[in-house]
């Protein structure tokens, strides 16, 4: 049986201050293996392209266009969803963290094209800040008794698992087209972990999410919903939401617009409310007034 044409995958690896040469040139490798191109090079210092070029072999081409950005936050910019790889959890981390594989699949039957996968550096991975500005977490099941992957080796499970999953997808399409009662009583967002609302061409990216966010942020903060904790984790929260449920920019916009009703409508009634309570406590003083006047004339 001839294997699927799915050469080409549209995900982006995005390595965040990866240090050494050797490790930057075998991820290059990784990826051009399993037909992944796009490279982002977030935070990350300048490399020895010679030891770049022997590690890459002929996949030199993935460095020479990979995109630089100084912080994680810029690089993101333009995905519609990134998952951040890390195998340890913690309270400042993400609550919950999806098996690579169940990730791939459900990034496979989405069509979703802006799925940027977000690797740490050598020594420590992700931080938890870098990993908050991850939408989702995912980890790569290993043996406890030594989980730790090399960054190019994760790298290249990664892909290896999208590559898989894209040919199921393309397989399980074709399937459904072949059979009309599976494509007409059998959505194909049933079988995609949730990740199909908008188009490729219509989600919104992380620079509009959080543009529509931060107004969001700012009018709550505008009548003092944060006056007793910083509004980092409600922000990091509503972004995450989004782009998990793979919003449309109108849809993110509405959302925008419910809430900042919400306020207005909130501080109208407020307002309202003031005003009535300086009515009723003036109202004893006059009539106290007007007794006083009533027995100066008796």
């Amino acid at each position: 049986m001839n294997e699927p044409k799915a050469d080409m995958l549209p995900y982006t690896i995005v390595i965040c201050r990866v240090k050494e040469s050797g490790n930057v040139g075998s991820i290059c490798r990784a990826m051009k293996t399993m037909g992944l191109q796009k490279l982002i090079l977030a935070d990350c210092p300048s490399y020895d392209e010679e030891l770049v070029a022997m590690m890459a072999v002929h996949a030199l081409d993935v460095y020479e266009n990979a995109r630089r950005f100084s912080t994680l936050p810029e690089a993101l910019q333009d995905s519609t969803l990134s998952a951040g790889f890390s195998r340890r959890m913690g309270a400042r981390r993400k609550e919950q963290s999806s098996a690579l594989r169940d990730f791939a699949l459900s990034v496979a039957m989405s069509g979703q094209d802006a799925v940027y996968l977000v690797f740490g550096n050598e020594k420590d991975g992700l931080s938890d800040t870098e990993l908050a500005e991850c939408t989702i977490a995912v980890h790569i099941p290993t043996s406890d008794s030594f989980p730790s992957l090399n960054v190019a080796q994760a790298v290249q499970v990664a892909c290896y698992e999208l590559r898989m999953a894209s040919i199921s997808a393309t397989m399980l399409d074709a399937e459904a087209s072949a059979e009309a009662s599976v494509s007409e009583y059998v959505p194909k967002s049933a079988l995609s972990g949730g990740f199909t609302t908008a188009g490729n061409g219509n989600r919104a990216t992380r620079a509009v999410v959080e543009a529509e966010i931060d107004a969001i942020i700012g009018s709550l903060a505008g009548v003092g919903a944060f006056r007793k904790s910083d509004s980092s984790y409600a922000r990091h929260y509503l972004i995450d939401l989004c782009e998990r449920a793979s919003l449309s920019k109108s849809e993110v916009h509405y959302l925008r617009s419910l809430f900042l009703k919400s306020v207005a409508l909130g501080r109208k009634a407020s307002s309202g409310k003031a005003s009535r309570k300086d009515e009723l406590t003036s109202c004893p003083n006059k009539q106290g007034s007007d007794s006083s006047n009533s027995d100066s004339s008796n």
